[in-house]
């Protein structure tokens, strides 16, 4: 699977790590389908409510208004723009899942109500001197993996 990230977007993320310093903060990713498993994010939601400095919490009732605001914007083009994932920050951690962190996923993906074919996991820090990310892509199968996070310039 083919991960793209805009340059101008993952500044935007940098800006949001920058102010919540070590609180972790989050929200849902949502993009384009440009090929078979090549998908370019396009939004990046950010939830209101930061976490703690250990753990991030999703609200579900914003959850759900960013996503019928992404799908109206797209004019519920589903087969060509669709929810993609979740990201958090890891400000005090390694950018990658915790048992709790993967729990999550595995619970989103084989929820009878989870509709998609696959939901991806993002995970960033903001160090002194860059931006790390990691990625990881959940299935209902059960399948999961790491995969490359492309940054488009």
């Amino acid at each position: 699977m083919r991960l793209r990230l805009p340059s101008e977007l993952m500044v935007d993320l940098q800006g949001a790590l920058d102010r919540a310093g070590r609180r972790e903060i989050g929200g849902q990713l949502f993009g384009e389908q440009l090929a078979p498993s090549d998908f370019r994010v396009t939004e990046i939601a950010y939830q209101a409510r930061p976490g703690s400095v250990a753990r991030f919490v999703v609200d579900l009732v914003q959850a759900a208004r960013d996503a019928m605001a992404f799908f109206r914007r797209t004019k519920r083009e589903y087969e060509r723009f669709n929810y993609l994932g979740e990201w958090h920050s890891h400000p005090s951690y390694d950018v990658r899942p915790s048992g709790v962190d993967i729990a999550a996923m595995r619970d989103l993906v084989s929820h009878g109500s989870f509709q998609g074919h696959f939901a991806v996991l993002m995970i960033v820090r903001l160090d002194p001197t860059e931006l790390r990310c990691g990625a990881w892509v959940f299935d209902p199968q059960g399948r999961e993996s790491g995969i490359a996070l492309e940054i488009e310039t």
